[in-house]
């Protein structure tokens, strides 16, 4: 369920899942909105334009509105879809799919509190909706808590073991909970759901490093470098792994790559200053792995988030 906080509202499978499912039950109540079929036959792009038209103009159905507060998530627009899912609330209150919806836009948000008060919320009135526990172990995860958040996040798992955003988010759980063993189990298992996921084999980098298996782990890190090759993360992650194994020159080359495709950072910047000095280069030459110069501010690149985001 993390993916529009993972790295982009483009890229959230959970809230993708939500749509369809909320799509299903719309179509039964609204099987004469103007349109409706090429809404079903379409991806997520022209047809959440087209869904918008067709729930603006003609849904009153409140599963209807949930759809669009989704469809909001997935563009990027959480305030609104936040205000969606307020107003269905107000003559829904009961409904635990818009509960669930208002937690992902909270999350996003940043309001962390608010949404995990949703989720629960959800989870109290559909027990057995995985999107509110797993929503629940995002928030917890999110809070620096991954005990908790695996406990919420075994749940979710339990009632939804096909849904890889789940496993990727156990992973992260089991990482920062110090089982980098199990992590690689619950990776592995979203690898073979979403084997083209960049960050499932950035966070796989991240636990066979926790395991004490490097050259593993930078296998990892390419193969997440070559599916995302516009993000800096798996470089640092690289970066990282050589300075563990004491291999200075080689984790500058990582950190000048990882400088090169992102947008300045002040971490990246920091910790090439440092390892230049460390091997008596002059900040901002030449050498050490041929730096590429930062691309101009502006360009955007993915965070490492608890993202469901896969």
């Amino acid at each position: 369920m993390g993916g529009a906080r993972e790295g982009g509202a483009g890229e959230d499978p959970a809230a993708h899942s939500a749509v369809s499912r909320a799509l299903e039950e719309l179509e039964e109540a609204t099987r004469d909105v103007k349109g409706f079929a090429d809404v079903l036959k379409g991806g997520a792009g022209a047809s959440i334009d087209a869904l918008y038209e067709a729930l603006r103009a003609e849904s009153v159905h409140p599963i209807g509105k949930v759809a669009m507060g989704y469809a909001r998530l997935i563009r990027g627009r959480d305030a609104e879809a936040l205000a969606v899912f307020d107003g269905v609330l107000r003559g829904e209150p009961s409904m635990a799919e818009a509960h669930a919806g208002r937690g992902e836009a909270l999350l996003n948000l940043g309001r962390l509190r608010e949404a995990l008060a949703a989720f629960d919320r959800a989870a109290r009135i559909n027990p057995g909706m995985a999107e509110a526990h797993a929503g629940r172990g995002d928030t917890l995860l999110k809070a620096g808590r991954p005990r908790r958040a695996l406990r919420a996040l075994d749940r979710a798992a339990s009632l939804d073991p096909g849904n890889a955003v789940i496993h990727i988010s156990r992973g992260e759980a089991l990482i920062g909970a110090g089982r980098p063993r199990r992590a690689l189990r619950a990776l592995d298992r979203a690898a073979s759901l979403v084997p083209f996921a960049w960050k499932v084999h950035l966070l796989r980098g991240e636990a066979l490093h926790a395991a004490k298996r490097p050259a593993e782990a930078l296998a990892a890190c390419d193969r997440a470098a070559s599916l995302s090759p516009d993000r800096p993360d798996p470089h640092v992650l690289r970066c990282r792994i050589c300075m563990d194994a004491g291999n200075t020159g080689e984790a500058l080359a990582a950190i000048d790559r990882a400088a090169g495709v992102g947008p300045r950072d002040e971490k990246i910047a920091d910790i090439r200053a440092r390892l230049r000095r460390a091997l008596g280069g002059v900040e901002g030459g030449g050498g050490g792995g041929g730096a590429r110069p930062a691309r101009p501010e502006g360009r955007k690149a993915g965070a490492v988030g608890p993202d469901r985001t896969a």
